[in-house]
């Protein structure tokens, strides 16, 4: 059913686009906005996965101290404007699927007035270029592969590397080169997050450095990995002297629950409300065992060294690796489940990052 419905909500973007758009073409197109260019307002596009937002968050940090006179603004799902929730100096314009709550975005981002507005997604996207098209931008800057929509502005981004340096790229065809060094990638959190954290670590009686987060949540069913091999890679950790946290979303409860009662040692994290707290309990850990999700990116974030498990199905998986921090990968063996990895090649590769960080263990 879901399958349908995405095919339909596909569909009305792609009438909505016909209505709206007829005659544009790209006229003259440019590799980039005209360095002499006043830009005084910048709208992003970025209506996907929360991992993606973390990730394009220091981006836009970086937007505004490049443009320090520029109004900049984002569309934002439901799900990933959260990680925008703290920042300052930006207007967050809500994604809705909702057909009138879309119309509604449309006209905020009309509102907006932005000269250049820019698809972070890596393909065509028929939803960003409408948003591009509706808010009147004279600049509308798409990556440069294969377009079929008429942006007038095509980035030729480098995409061998990790995709923060396309992102990167392609925010540079505003006019002011973006360099990815010394950004402020951390998500802001709050006094409530962060005391919702000091409490759990205090009535834990361990320091959250002396932790290694073992996330056992993630999309897919194909992500699941099971108990057994949990606790087992907790019972390794715990034989390093480290004390695994394990991390969940609240549907794997249970699954977090069998964990403890199978490993004398393990921490089970709270709930967490939102990924705000969970943001909050991970930030000081040593470092983080998990499946292919955006809690990888998070802990990345905040610098946490990350043994991260894949599906080999996609080719180009290695552009959305843990960017800049410590990290070892093991792919399963087949694009149906994780079972192929095996617990003791996870164990072992979290004892090389525990050497690399504090020398021989």
């Amino acid at each position: 059913m879901s399958g349908i419905l995405k095919k339909l909500e596909v569909l009305g973007r792609r009438i909505l686009y016909k209505a709206i758009a007829p005659g544009v073409s790209e006229g003259n197109v440019l590799s980039s906005v005209p360095a002499d260019e006043s830009l005084r307002g910048i709208l992003i596009m970025r209506q996907d996965r929360i991992g993606d937002m973390i990730m394009t968050l220091p981006l836009i940090r970086r937007l505004g101290e490049l443009y320090p006179g520029a109004r900049v603004g984002i569309v934002a799902s439901h799900s990933n404007r959260i990680i925008l929730k703290y920042e300052t100096g930006l207007e967050v314009i809500d994604y809705s699927k909702n057909p009138a709550g879309f119309v509604s975005s449309l006209l905020a981002a009309r509102s907006f007035k932005p000269d250049a507005a820019v698809d972070m997604h890596m393909h065509d996207s028929t939803t960003s270029f409408i948003y591009a098209l509706s808010s009147g931008a004279r600049y509308r800057l798409h990556i440069d592969r294969n377009n079929k929509l008429p942006f007038n502005v095509r980035v030729k981004a480098s995409q061998d590397g990790h995709i923060m340096e396309a992102f990167a790229g392609l925010l540079s065809g505003l006019g002011k080169r973006i360099e990815t060094v010394s950004m402020n990638r951390e998500v802001t959190l709050s006094g409530e997050e962060t005391g919702f954290a000091e409490d759990f670590w205090n009535r834990s009686g361990t320091a959250p450095g002396n932790c290694v987060a073992v996330n056992i949540s993630a999309g897919g069913e194909n992500r699941v990995w099971g108990v057994s091999r949990y606790a087992r890679v907790c019972s390794r950790i715990i034989d390093l002297g480290m004390r695994p946290l394990i991390l969940y979303a609240p549907r794997d409860l249970i699954e977090a629950e069998a964990i403890y009662s199978s490993e004398p040692g393990v921490l089970v994290s709270p709930v967490t409300p939102d990924i705000l707290h969970l943001a909050a309990l991970i930030r000081s850990v040593s470092m983080l065992v998990s499946p292919d999700t955006s809690v990888i990116h998070l802990a990345a974030s905040y610098g946490i060294p990350v043994v991260g498990m894949y599906l080999p199905f996609n080719p180009s998986l290695p552009k959305w690796y843990p960017w800049d921090v410590g990290s070892r990968i093991q792919i399963a063996s087949d694009d149906k489940s994780l079972n192929s990895v095996d617990p003791d090649t996870v164990a072992d590769a979290v004892r090389e990052l525990m050497i690399s960080k504090v020398g021989p263990v």
